[in-house]
């Protein structure tokens, strides 16, 4: 938690009263150690009323998750103290950020637990599935941002296009490899992958991915494989599943798949962001050993799109200055700072990327998966899809 203080403004009214005076109201001559003391009790009186008001400035909460901003050079606290502090001193409130060890899940439940007394006035990180559960909505008010006039209307319609979230940024999941160990030249299928060889043992046998029920990744690889077996083979999804059970390794979640791939010689595919080849080109300060292999189908390249957005809470104690939260943070000063350390792609389309990008899954040359499931279905099958997953890993 960070409280960022900024600036207090000390007003003094004066109210001294107009008298008449006489010839022989003369002033007085002071002793100057009196005086002196007496400025030093009164610079000691501001300066303490200054600390005073100061530190009982409004609280401005905000909820999010424990990696928010915190992938950079600086951070987090250093990148959000630069990112925000204008606001706070515009506003005159500290901003008190609850980063939360824990998922957008927690999150939202968090927020349904404290819902007959909000503590938060904003929450940063429900993603465009989770946002489909009634737990998330009911926990939120809409809003309809002025500022998503400089943002992409997909990213809007594919997160909430009723508005109960703003888009913050996006990223793009998909596979993954270390070129060291498995290439274009060793596996040309990779250039055109397709989850028919993914299911050859060769690559079954290299993958990891991460459990849906726990993982953002993890369910969005699944959507993504369901997404093709359903909109564009017309098959149906459980067989890939069954097929690959004993061979594909699944772990909890991103972290713990991360450690699998790059710790295990044997595993040299993951379900990750589409930015990883970015991060490894910044931190190594030479072209990346790390490649994407995004999905091929009808003579596209396909990946699922995640948006995280952020949403005012519903009866949050500052409602306004929330808009008003929300509104900046699509303003360039913080979008400017996603790049390079949340290492996605900011909501807003016309903030320039930083150079290691162009090692990044391009959004332009890409075919969203999420246009081959409508948000009602995934909405109205979500549950019964994890269930049947459950199933096929212990057939």
């Amino acid at each position: 938690m960070y409280n960022i203080v900024i600036r207090t403004v000390i007003r003094v009214t004066d109210d001294s009263r107009s008298r008449t005076t006489s010839v022989s109201d003369y002033p007085v001559r002071r002793d100057p150690r009196k005086i002196i003391g007496v400025l030093v009790i009164a610079v000691a009186l501001v300066v303490a009323g200054y600390s005073v008001a100061t530190y009982w400035r409004p609280s401005f909460v905000i909820y999010t998750y424990g990696s928010f901003m915190d992938w950079g050079d600086d951070g987090a606290q250093a990148v959000l103290e630069r990112a925000f502090a204008p606001f706070e001193e515009e506003h005159g409130i500290r901003i008190d950020w609850r980063i939360l060890d824990a998922d957008a899940n927690f999150i939202v439940s968090k927020l349904v637990a404290e819902r007959g007394n909000p503590v938060a006035d904003v929450v940063i990180g429900i993603d465009n599935i989770l946002i489909l559960q009634e737990s998330a909505k009911s926990v939120l008010e809409p809003y309809e941002s002025p500022m998503l006039e400089y943002v992409n209307e997909t990213l809007v319609e594919l997160l909430d296009p009723d508005h109960y979230l703003t888009p913050f940024d996006f990223g793009f999941i998909t596979t993954i490899y270390t070129k060291d160990t498995i290439n274009t030249t060793t596996n040309p299928e990779l250039a055109y992958l397709t989850f028919e060889d993914l299911a050859t043992p060769e690559l079954s046998s290299a993958l990891v991915t991460e459990d849906p029920r726990f993982s953002s990744p993890g369910l969005s690889f699944l959507l993504s494989q369901i997404a093709v077996y359903e909109g564009i083979l017309e098959e149906d999804w459980t067989t890939w599943w069954e097929e690959v059970a004993d061979e594909i390794d699944v772990e909890q979640g991103w972290s713990e798949a991360w450690e699998s791939w790059n710790t295990n010689p044997t595993k040299h595919l993951l379900v990750s962001y589409g930015t990883d080849p970015a991060y490894s080109a910044h931190y190594s300060g030479t072209a990346p050993d790390t490649a994407v292999a995004p999905f091929y189908y009808d003579g596209k390249h396909w990946a699922w799109m995640q948006v995280e957005g952020m949403g005012l809470v519903k009866n949050g104690p500052h409602p306004e200055l929330a808009k008003a939260f929300i509104d900046y943070c699509l303003n360039e000063t913080v979008q400017q700072e996603i790049a390079l350390n949340q290492w996605v792609y900011p909501a807003r389309s016309d903030v320039p990327l930083p150079g290691v990008y162009q090692y990044a899954l391009d959004p332009n040359n890409i075919t969203l998966l999420n246009t081959l499931l409508t948000r009602t279905q995934i909405a109205e099958n979500l549950e019964s899809w994890l269930d049947q997953w459950e199933l096929t890993r212990t057939l």
